[in-house]
């Protein structure tokens, strides 16, 4: 590690005065303009974990749905997945680090996590179409250089498309070509051997049973609407688990299962098989009885789908579209499965968004004492219903959300339940104030 040469870079990419950021869920999002530090220090961290881990890591420059005027960046680790716990918190300390404290953080990081220094590292990067993401790529690309590293930078690449290329590339090419053609023709060639099959198929291959016992769950958040969470636990019959709000935990929740299919309410989410599953599924492909064998073959197409780490909208949509197909049923069908209740979301701002504490999934409140007795009493006086409150990750605000039989009911237990974070955990300004 020539740290001569790293100071020297650092230097062109100096850290802003008392700026504090944290690695979490999104990566670090922030204005693009106090980012270029982060940059150059992400591709240094990269290159570390290349080393450590002996895979080619990616590097994705993008704040997704923020305003233009920011930006933000997220590392890919080697099998697509979200880089690893124990590495956010290098990723936090790196980023914040003063600049004379540089050296012996990267030390500090190399020694905790063994890394063999004298180890080859590849990093791929893409980015988002934001005016400054190509600037803050080429920051990314100085921190790889530095250290020694070699780069491919794709350019404009989604955040799914990144995932994929990490996952080609660590898997020899089993999984699929690492280009945007090789993405690309991936997902249609599995679409479209899925469509063949519903259209040939009778109803006897539309169950997917090929005769092996799977653990299936689905991982939902407390945002989730009680009306998906009752038809899957009551009419389709699959248990349901509940983490805190973020990609990362509902991910690592999945991964328990041979079949973890999770979902935000945002939209984010994807469906997880577990290596055994995708080997068992591709040996009884070819190995079982014709009729077992066809409905193993759709169940292979629809792990290619998948892109296996990350949401991806244009394969969620796709294989939708294909399950419907071969489900026999319509787009209005399938929405009238169940009916969402009537739910609000509020905010409610406070001095100190730390004053609330939450468990269960951030279901129940822990602190300020008596407001979740509260929450109690007034969910009571309604059908249907439920409530939570959490602290923002970002503001000084307090998140509400209540849900009940009708949108009347929902909007003022929601209100009720504001008035009792105003009340109980420091509310400041106008106190929160009935009408939507």
């Amino acid at each position: 590690m020539d740290l001569g040469a790293i100071t020297k870079y650092s230097a062109l990419h100096a850290k802003p005065n008392g700026l504090i950021l944290q690695y979490g869920t999104a990566g670090f999002r922030t204005k693009a303009e106090h980012l270029d530090h982060v940059m150059f220090r992400m591709g240094l961290l990269a290159v570390l974990r290349s080393k450590q881990t002996k895979s080619t890591i990616g590097v994705m420059v993008t704040a997704s749905h923020n305003p233009e005027e920011d930006n933000g960046v997220k590392l890919v680790d080697p099998l697509g997945e979200m880089l690893a716990p124990s590495w956010e918190e290098h990723a936090t300390c790196l980023a914040n680090a003063e600049e004379q404290d540089m050296q012996r953080v990267l030390i500090d990081i190399s020694e905790k996590e063994a890394v063999n220094l004298q180890q080859d590292a590849f990093v791929v990067i893409g980015r988002d179409t934001r005016p400054s993401s190509e600037k803050l790529s080429q920051s990314v690309i100085d921190g790889v250089t530095v250290l020694g590293g070699q780069f491919h930078d794709y350019g404009l690449l989604t955040t799914p498309q990144l995932h994929y290329m990490v996952y080609c590339r660590n898997t020899g090419g089993r999984y699929g070509k690492a280009t945007i053609e090789g993405y690309y023709q991936k997902l249609s060639k599995a679409f479209v051997e899925l469509t063949k099959q519903a259209s040939c198929s009778g109803d006897e291959y539309r169950s997917l049973k090929i005769g092996e016992s799977l653990n299936i769950g689905v991982v939902q958040t407390a945002y989730a609407n009680g009306s998906s969470t009752r038809y899957l636990e009551e009419v389709m019959k699959v248990p349901v688990y509940c983490t805190k709000t973020g990609v990362k935990h509902l991910h690592h929740k999945a991964q328990e299962f041979d079949i973890g299919v999770y979902f935000e309410a945002n939209g984010h989410g994807t469906a997880l098989f577990s290596t055994a599953v995708e080997m068992k599924i591709k040996q009884s492909a070819e190995q079982l009885e014709d009729k077992k064998r066809k409905a193993a073959k759709m169940l292979e197409n629809i792990i290619d789908l998948f892109n296996q780490a990350a949401g991806d909208a244009i394969s969620d949509m796709l294989v939708i579209e294909a399950i419907l197909a071969l489900k026999g049923l319509t787009v209005q069908q399938w929405d009238a499965l169940y009916t969402d209740l009537p739910n609000r979301q509020l905010k409610v701002q406070v001095a100190d968004r730390r004053v609330i504490s939450t468990t269960d999934a951030e279901r129940q409140a822990v602190t300020p004492p008596g407001l979740q007795e509260a929450i109690n009493d007034l969910v009571k006086k309604y059908k249907l219903s439920r409530a939570f409150v959490r602290p923002s990750g970002t503001e000084d605000v307090v998140r509400v959300y209540a849900e009940a039989d009708s949108q009347e009911s929902a909007d003022h237990l929601a209100h009720e339940v504001s008035l009792a974070v105003f009340q109980l955990a420091g509310g400041i300004g106008e106190r929160p104030q009935p009408g939507f």
